[in-house]
Formats: C-alpha cells, sequence, structure tokens
C-alpha cells in the first residue's frame, strides 16, 4: 500500500469562489490619510492581491479592513482575488507585478511559507516581504443548533462509542478544515467520517442544515449570521471574543497539543523600499488600535492579532527553519528531492500542507493515519519511528 506523508511545519496556523476584481469601500482621496507618507506614497490606487477566491475567509478579512486602511493612507485600494492551487498562483502573478507599493499581497502562510519553503513554487519565501500580520482566529467544530449533542464531552464519547458514525463536512481532505479535526481523531485513535465539499463554508452549512453530516468545522467568521448553529469545540487557541470564550478548547478537556489557528496579513515584494514598507505597516497598526475597528471586527467574529514587520517576518523564519531540516533528512532517507515527490516503487510520496491540526506538536509528520509529533532532523529519532521499520 502506497504511503502518502504529510509534512506540517507552523506553530501557528491558517486557513483558506469566481476571480473576480473589485474597490473596496469608498474611494478615498489621495494624500487625503493621516499616517505620514514616504516620498509622497501613497498617491494612487494600491492594488490588493488575495490569492483566494472571492467569498474565502481570507477576501472577507481583507475586504473588512480595506475600507479602514484607505480612510488612513488617503488612497483608494481595489481588490483582485486569483485563486487556485492552495493560493499559488494568486502569489505567483503578484510577484510578478511590479515591486513599488502600489501592489501589496493579503494572504495566509500557505502560499507565502509551506509552499515556497517545500520547493513547491517557482518563487521562494524570501522574495515575500512580510509588511503586518492582522488577524488569527481558532477552527470550530459547529453543530446545529438541535444537535444531540449538548457540549464537547458528549460529542466525543460518541465517537469513542461509535466509530465511523460520526460525520463532519469541510472543504477538501487536506485543507486546514478537514486537517483541524482529523488530526485529533487520529491522534486519539478515533474514528470518524470526513465529507469533503466542493462549495467550502456555504455547502458545509447547508449539508449540516439538511441534516447529511452532523458537524462541519469553520472559524469564527463563519458563523458570523447563522443563529441556527453553533460551535461545540475550540480546535485551536482560546478565543478572545466574549462570545465563544465559554466553548472548550481541546487542551481544556485534556487533549495536549492540538491546536488549530489561522493567521493572514500583508506581505510585499521583497524589493519594496524599506520606507514604503514602514508607511504601511504604520497604518495598519493604527487602524487596529481604532476602537471603532475593535469593536466592529468583534461584531463579524474576526479576531485581530497585528504583528509589525519584524515580528511578522520572524515567526516566518522561525517557522521556515523548523520545516527545512526535516523536510532534508525526509528527502535523504527516502531518496526524494524537491522536484522528486515519489518515491521509484511508488511507495512513498510526500506531500506538504499549511498545517496539521497539532501546532504544540509542530512540526508534525503523518503516515496515512498515523502522526509522528515534534519531529527533528536526528536520524537517530527517525529510525526509531515506525515510519521507517518496514511497518505496512
Amino acid at each position: 500500500m502506497k504511503k502518502v506523508i504529510c509534512a506540517a511545519a507552523a506553530v501557528l496556523m491558517v486557513a483558506s469562489l469566481t476571480a473576480c476584481s473589485g474597490q473596496s469601500g469608498e474611494s478615498a482621496a489621495a494624500g487625503e490619510g493621516n499616517t505620514q507618507q514616504a516620498d509622497g506614497y501613497p498617491n494612487k490606487t494600491i492594488q490588493v492581491i488575495v490569492p483566494f477566491n472571492a467569498g474565502s475567509t481570507t477576501d472577507t478579512q481583507c475586504r473588512f479592513i480595506l475600507p479602514y486602511l484607505e480612510k488612513e493612507l488617503g488612497v483608494s485600494m481595489a481588490v483582485v482575488n486569483n485563486g487556485g492551487a492552495s493560493g499559488v498562483i494568486g502569489t505567483t502573478d503578484f510577484l510578478s507585478r511590479e515591486a513599488d507599493g502600489y501592489n501589496v499581497l493579503f494572504s495566509l502562510p500557505t502560499p507565502t511559507l509551506y509552499k515556497p519553503a517545500a520547493g513547491e513554487t517557482e518563487y521562494t519565501v524570501e522574495d515575500l516581504q512580510p509588511v503586518s500580520e492582522v488577524f488569527s482566529a481558532p477552527m470550530y467544530l459547529i453543530v446545529k443548533n438541535d444537535s444531540p449533542y449538548e457540549n464537547a464531552e458528549q460529542l466525543i464519547d460518541f465517537i469513542k462509542e461509535n466509530p465511523g458514525k460520526f460525520s463532519y463536512a469541510n472543504a477538501g481532505n487536506g485543507g486546514i478544515a478537514q486537517l483541524a479535526f482529523s488530526v485529533f481523531l487520529h491522534g486519539e485513535g478515533l474514528d470518524a467520517t470526513s465529507v469533503p465539499s466542493a462549495g467550502g463554508s456555504a455547502d458545509n452549512y447547508t449539508a449540516v442544515m439538511g441534516g447529511h453530516v452532523d458537524s462541519y468545522s469553520g472559524n469564527e467568521s463563519e458563523l458570523l449570521g447563522r443563529d441556527d448553529v453553533r460551535p461545540v469545540i475550540n480546535l485551536g487557541s482560546k478565543s478572545n471574543n466574549p462570545e465563544y470564550a465559554d466553548i472548550p478548547t481541546l487542551e481544556e478537556l485534556g487533549y495536549k497539543g492540538y491546536c488549530t489557528d489561522t493567521y493572514s496579513g500583508f506581505y510585499f515584494s521583497k524589493d519594496v523600499a524599506p520606507e514604503i514598507v514602514e508607511t504601511f505597516d504604520a497604518a495598519v497598526k493604527k487602524v487596529l488600535e481604532d476602537p471603532e475597528v475593535i469593536a466592529e471586527a468583534k461584531k463579524q467574529s474576526l479576531t485581530l492579532s497585528y504583528a509589525d514587520s519584524e515580528t511578522f517576518a520572524a515567526e516566518i523564519s522561525q517557522s521556515k527553519e523548523a520545516i527545512i531540516p526535516v523536510l532534508e533528512e525526509l528527502y535523504k532517507k527516502l531518496g526524494l528531492s524537491k522536484t522528486k515527490k515519489t518515491t521509484d516503487d511508488m511507495m512513498f510520496t510526500v506531500e506538504t500542507v499549511s498545517c496539521l491540526g497539532a501546532c504544540g506538536l509542530a512540526p508534525t509528520l503523518t503516515v496515512n493515519d498515523e502522526v509522528h509529533p515534534k519531529m527533528t532532523p536526528d536520524p537517530c529519532f527517525v529510525h526509531r519511528s515506525p515510519l521507517f521499520q518496514g511497518s505496512p
């Protein structure tokens, strides 16, 4: 049987409909913003590339923050959606544009860190300049209001007593929404049925409301305006949103090391002038400190999480340093490389994913359904793992 090995590297995470472009909010007259400008920057429309489809969580986050940034910077900002290939297509498009500060990327880390770090893109992590982290949010397991599972303990007990009977919808196998819950299941030796959908959050919600599945996984923004569903388990870190503060995390339930949060932010190309990076970052910081923005974000179940350019870049660098040595040792052991992903005998394929839902145990490998936490490049550790001991 062929083994599929997934490597997840970050302690932070993030998760992810026809390409379109549009202008966010009301246009602002150039030069009328409040942030100190660098050599007249900005003085014309800024194109904001979102490497995911319109209506996605990342797109929703971006469109929330842009009207406030427009006001602060004094220029209009136009969203350009270019989804596909886990964000790689849009990120590649972004990097082909002029590095003048008038093209900015808003993304989660899948196409900006995990894919390039694994050598799966034409660009590198270093081709991108982190500017500001803006959002983070935990993932939840969500059920109908009239679900028989009144709390997390009841739901988990049902899964333990009825292997394979509980189902959860998600945007697709290998995505953050699926992995957030499945890695917990696999790590605890539990069995539930993953039901992937093509339409993302909207289809998952419809499937739950129609009684086709028992639950779906999503973040707080996907609960907005849906009064007929409720979160029952917090699959990430404790929420800062008072509305969800009483939803227990897996750690609070006694299951250590499982934590799936998503994060997103702005990036420039590496060649953008430092003064422009500072100007843009300062505007983001000022916006995220605005009481009006904070209050409105809470209303929309969006969790603001500001990190400046230096801090954001350091977080990404740290995550990359955790990924590369493990991947290189894995490639070496299996005779693979960044360009050769499957062994000659077709027994092993190595794939990278955003996160395996086990932030506290990262870097983590899964081999089929087996979870191997806290991987290191130490050959002794690798040899001890059943991964390389002829297991079927």
